[in-house]
């Protein structure tokens, strides 16, 4: 394989740029004795995660946080079903053009938790969820618009279902 040099020079830097990003290019915090927010410790609380997982704790407070700054309290109020993109398309779907490949057989699994927030509206974001019996974990949540009085926010799971425990 011939490189020119000026593929070269592209490619050395995006390298060069990548190495110093490092963990911030991929959300994480870096190797300076911080948590990692991503870290497998906090992630372990997702292996088998199902609806069931919640639902037991509707009408709980998870306390949430950014860098390590606590910025509120948020309630679960609703564990709700969501149907996967596959099952979307079945439902919608008329004649395809184009060569598209055969969708896999596994079941998706698909979910989603409803939290109420006090104070302030928080923006969509990963935030670390603390709650006695889940322990500590990150979680991506969208508001559900800026006229929410209280503010709600949803996040939304989808996982094989082998993954998920019944």
């Amino acid at each position: 394989m011939n490189f020119t040099r000026r593929q070269f020079l592209e490619t050395a830097s995006i390298t060069a740029l990548a190495g110093v990003l490092g963990a911030s290019a991929l959300a994480q915090r870096g190797r300076d004795g911080n948590e990692e927010i991503f870290s497998p410790d906090r992630l372990t609380i997702f292996n088998g995660v199902s609806p069931q997982t919640f639902k037991s704790l509707i009408g709980e407070a998870f306390t949430a946080s950014l860098d390590r700054e606590a910025v509120g309290s948020l309630t679960l109020i609703e564990v709700g079903s969501a149907e996967s993109a596959r099952q979307a398309h079945q439902a919608t779907s008329g004649r395809m053009l184009g060569n598209i490949p055969k969708p896999s057989q596994q079941v998706i699994v698909c979910f989603t938790l409803r939290f109420q927030g006090e104070g302030s509206q928080l923006k969509q974001n990963t935030y670390t969820l603390e709650h006695p019996a889940l322990g500590t974990f990150p979680l991506f949540i969208v508001p559900a618009g800026p006229e929410a009085n209280p503010p709600t926010y949803t996040a939304v799971f989808n996982q094989l279902a082998e993954a998920a425990r019944f």
